[in-house]
C-alpha cells in the first residue's frame, strides 16, 4: 500500500511538472541517448579543428550577440545548437536571426556531428572549418534580411558545384588533388541566401550510375541500415540529410541523382524544370539543387535558385482549384523490368490518400516508349566516356586501356563509354536531339490531359552495398568492348546497365523531357527501408508539386528516419510497460481480500506493421518529439514565420493557399501507423496518460 501512495505520488508530481511546462514533454518521448556515442574521427580532408578553434569558437559567440541583425531574443545555449538536428533549415535561420542559436556554435556542432558518424557513413568526404569560419565571420557582418537561411550549415556535393578551393576530381583516381579555382553561380546564389557551406559529399565516378560508390571515395552507407547503399549520384547528400546532420544538402540530377537516393533515404528530392535554375542549360542535362526534409524549405530554395528571366518564360500559373488537377498513375516500369510490391503499396498509399482528398486519380502509363528512350539516354552518356578520356590525357599524358579498369583509375562504364564514343558515328547527335523532341511532345500532350504524372521514384528498396553496379559477366564484356561494333557496344552498355536500370526505371523520363519531379517520403517496407513516391508535372509546375507535397506534409504522410526510429522505441517502450503493468495487476490481485477485473494497460501508439528498427547510425537527437510535432504545423503558421521571402506568384505563399483551399480549410488527420506519434499533438490536445494503481486516467490539457 505504502509503494502504491508513493508511486500515486510520483506520477501526480510528474504530471505538474508537465502540465506546468509543456516544453519539458518533447524530451520526455525524444530518444536522448546521444551522449553514449563515442565520438570517431572522420576520414574526411583537411579536417583541422584545434585548440585554437575552440577560442575562436567562444569569441565568435560574443561578436555574433553584437552583430546580429534582429535582436537577441533568448540566450544561446549548447542545448539550442545541439536542437538543430532535424528541424527545418528556415526554422535554424530564424534561431540564429533572434539570437537563441549561435551560428558559429552551430557550424562547430555540424562538424561534430559529421565526425561522430562519418566513419560509418562514409557521407561526407572533405570539410574546410576555416573557410566556414570565415563565412560566419563574413556574414555577421552583413544585414540578415533577403537571406531566408541566415547562418545555415549546408553541404554541397562534390559533383560539377564548383566553391573556391575545394577538391575538384569528378570521382576520379587519377585527378586527386585537383582543386576548384573558382566559385560558380549556384554556389554563389547558395551564400546570397545565407548559407554557409560546411564541406563537400560523396558521389559516385562521374555521377554515372544509381548508387553511390567508387575508387576514389568508397561506398556511401544508408543511415537506415548501413548495409544498404544510399543510392546515387548524389547519395552522400541525402545521408547527409536523412540522418539530420544538414537540413539542406545539395546534388544534381541527370537521370534521377535527386530522386533517387530520396527515395533510397527517405529524404524529399526535386528536380526543377529543366532551365530553370541559375547556370543550368535549358536543353536537357544536368539540373542542379538539393534533396530537403522540409517542403517550406524546399520552394524557398527554388525560389532563391531561380533564373529570374528563365522562370518568367518557364513557370506555370497555379490552378485556382488544386483538386481539379487530374492524375495519372502508373505501377509498370517503362522498360519491362519487374516492379517491387513495395514499390507498388507506395504508389497505391499515395493514390488512396489523393482520392481521400478529392482528386480525380486514374491508372495510365506514360506514352514514351521506355526501352528506346533509355537506348538513347545511353548515346548522351557517351560524353561522360570522352571526358574521362581527356581529362586523362591531362593528367596522365595517355589514353584510357582496359588497364585502367583493372588498376581501378576508371569503372568499367566510364571505360566502355570512352570506346564506344571513338566509333560514335556523328549522326548520334541528331538521333538524340531527335528523341529528345518525340519524349518532349510527347509528355506536353500527356500532361495537357494529366497534368500530374504518379510512379514510384524507386522499383525497389535500396539494394545492399554487396550488389554491385555491373554483374561480373558484363564488366568482363566491357574489358574487350574496344574490338566491337559501335551497334554493338551500344547493346552491351544497355545490358550491363540493366541491372541498376531495373531497380530506378522510373527517374529519366523527367530529365529527357525536361519536367520537374519531385520525391515524397511516404513509405516504408516491412524490412524497415524507406521507398519514395514520385509526382512528375509538366514544364513549369515546379510549384503545382510542391503544392502537392504541401498537402502530404500537412496531412503527416512523410516519415522520416528519426520520427521512424522514436515510433519503434516507443512501440516498443510501450510494449513492456503493458507487460509491466499487466504484471503488476497480477501481482496485486494474487494479495486482494476481494479480487477486482484487470484494467487495460494504457494503449500503444499505432503500429508500423512488421516494420523493424533499422540497423543505421545509431545517434538520436534531443529534437525527435519536436521534429514530429513540429510535422503537424499548420498552413497558416507557417505562413506567418519569421521568414516571408518575396515569392513568385506560384510560390509558397500560393502553395499553402492552394493546400487550404483544396481541404476546404480543414486539416484532415489520416491515423494511419506510421504517423501515430503526431497524431495527438496534431489535434491540438496532449493525451498524458498515467498508470495509478492499476488504473488509466487520462489528462487532456488543450495548446
Amino acid at each position: 500500500m505504502a509503494r502504491n501512495k508513493a508511486k500515486l505520488a510520483r506520477g501526480l508530481a510528474a504530471l505538474v511538472l508537465l502540465l506546468g511546462n509543456l516544453s519539458l514533454a518533447a524530451p520526455v518521448m525524444a530518444d536522448i541517448d546521444t551522449g553514449n556515442q563515442p565520438v570517431q574521427q572522420t576520414q574526411v580532408q583537411n579536417r583541422q579543428a584545434t585548440d585554437s578553434s575552440s577560442s575562436q569558437q567562444s569569441t565568435s559567440s560574443d561578436q555574433t550577440g553584437q552583430q546580429a541583425q534582429a535582436p537577441q531574443q533568448t540566450p544561446t545555449t549548447n542545448e539550442n545548437v545541439q536542437q538543430t538536428d532535424n528541424q527545418s533549415a528556415h526554422k535554424i535561420a530564424a534561431g540564429i536571426k533572434n539570437g537563441s542559436i549561435n551560428n558559429q556554435a552551430l557550424v562547430n556542432h555540424v562538424y561534430q556531428h559529421i565526425d561522430q558518424t562519418n566513419g560509418q557513413l562514409n557521407n561526407v568526404i572533405y570539410t574546410d572549418p576555416q573557410n566556414a569560419q570565415k563565412q560566419v565571420n563574413d556574414l555577421q557582418k552583413t544585414p540578415a534580411d533577403n537571406k531566408p537561411f541566415y547562418g545555415v550549415p549546408i553541404l554541397i556535393k562534390g559533383l560539377g558545384q564548383s566553391y573556391k578551393g575545394y577538391p575538384n576530381t569528378n570521382g576520379l583516381p587519377y585527378l586527386k588533388g585537383n582543386t576548384y579555382h573558382f566559385t560558380n553561380s549556384f554556389i554563389k546564389k547558395l551564400q546570397d541566401m545565407g548559407f554557409v557551406i560546411v564541406g563537400q559529399t560523396n558521389y559516385p565516378e562521374l555521377g554515372l550510375i544509381n548508387i553511390t560508390n567508387s575508387n576514389l571515395n568508397g561506398v556511401a552507407h544508408n543511415p537506415w541500415n548501413l548495409d544498404h547503399n544510399t543510392g546515387g549520384s548524389s547519395g552522400g547528400a541525402v545521408a547527409s540529410v536523412a540522418a539530420g546532420i544538414v537540413p539542406i544538402a545539395t546534388g544534381n540530377d541527370a537521370g534521377g541523382s535527386l530522386r533517387i537516393p530520396a527515395s533510397w533515404t527517405g529524404v524529399i528530392g526535386l528536380k526543377p524544370t529543366q532551365g530553370l535554375i541559375t547556370g543550368d542549360s535549358m536543353t536537357p542535362s544536368v539540373v542542379n539543387f538539393a534533396d530537403t526534409r522540409d517542403i517550406t524549405d524546399t520552394a524557398t530554395l527554388l525560389q532563391g535558385l531561380m533564373n529570374p528571366r528563365h522562370a518568367q518564360q518557364l513557370l506555370q500559373p497555379m490552378p485556382t482549384n488544386l483538386k481539379q488537377v487530374k492524375i495519372a498513375y502508373s505501377l509498370v516500369s517503362p522498360v519491362g523490368t519487374p516492379v517491387s510490391q513495395d514499390a507498388k503499396n507506395a504508389v497505391l498509399k499515395a493514390v488512396a490518400f489523393l482520392r481521400a482528398q478529392g482528386f480525380n486519380v486514374v491508372e495510365q502509363n506514360s506514352p514514351v516508349d521506355g526501352v528506346k528512350m533509355m537506348q538513347t539516354y545511353y548515346l548522351g552518356a557517351l560524353d561522360d566516356g570522352s571526358v574521362a578520356n581527356y581529362l586523362a590525357q591531362q593528367k596522365l599524358h595517355r589514353n584510357l586501356t582496359a588497364d585502367d579498369v583493372t588498376n581501378g583509375n576508371v569503372s568499367p562504364m566510364t571505360y566502355a563509354l570512352y570506346e564506344a564514343s571513338r566509333k560514335a558515328p556523328r549522326s548520334v547527335s541528331q538521333q538524340f536531339r531527335n528523341e529528345l523532341n518525340l519524349v518532349n511532345q510527347q509528355m506536353t500532350a500527356f500532361h495537357q490531359q494529366y497534368p500530374i504524372y504518379l510512379t514510384p521514384t524507386t522499383a525497389t528498396t535500396a539494394p545492399l552495398n554487396s550488389d554491385p553496379a555491373y554483374l561480373p559477366e558484363y564488366v568482363a564484356k566491357m574489358m574487350k568492348i574496344k574490338d566491337l561494333p559501335f551497334n554493338q557496344q551500344m547493346q552491351l552498355i544497355y545490358d550491363s546497365w540493366l541491372h541498376g536500370l531495373s531497380k530506378t526505371p522510373f527517374t529519366q523520363l523527367a530529365n529527357l523531357s525536361g519536367d520537374p519531379a519531385l520525391s515524397l517520403p511516404i513509405y516504408v517496407s516491412a524490412a524497415g527501408l524507406p521507398l519514395g513516391v514520385q509526382l512528375e508535372g509538366g514544364k513549369g509546375d515546379d510549384f503545382l508539386l510542391l503544392a502537392l507535397g504541401k498537402l502530404f506534409e500537412d496531412n503527416h504522410q512523410f516519415i522520416f528516419l528519426n520520427q521512424y526510429r522514436q515510433q519503434q522505441k516507443d512501440q516498443k517502450n510501450n510494449s513492456q510497460q503493458q507487460k509491466d503493468t499487466i504484471n503488476n495487476g497480477t501481482r496485486t490481485s494474487s494479495h486482494s481480500e476481494a479480487p477486482t477485473a484487470q484494467t487495460p494497460a494504457t494503449g500503444t501508439p499505432a503500429s508500423a506493421g512488421s516494420q523493424t528498427v533499422a540497423t543505421g547510425v545509431s545517434r538520436m537527437t534531443n529534437d525527435q518529439t519536436s521534429t514530429s510535432a513540429k510535422a503537424t504545423t499548420t498552413p497558416q503558421k507557417l505562413a506567418t514565420t519569421q521568414e516571408k521571402p518575396l515569392l513568385h506568384q506560384n510560390s509558397l505563399k500560393h502553395v499553402h493557399t492552394q493546400v487550404q483551399t483544396s481541404k476546404g480549410g480543414q486539416s484532415t488527420l489520416p491515423q494511419t501507423g506510421n504517423n501515430s506519434i503526431v497524431l495527438t499533438m496534431a489535434s491540438g490536445v496532449i493525451l498524458l496518460t498515467l498508470i495509478i494503481c492499476g488504473t488509466e486516467v487520462e489528462l487532456r490539457k488543450k495548446f
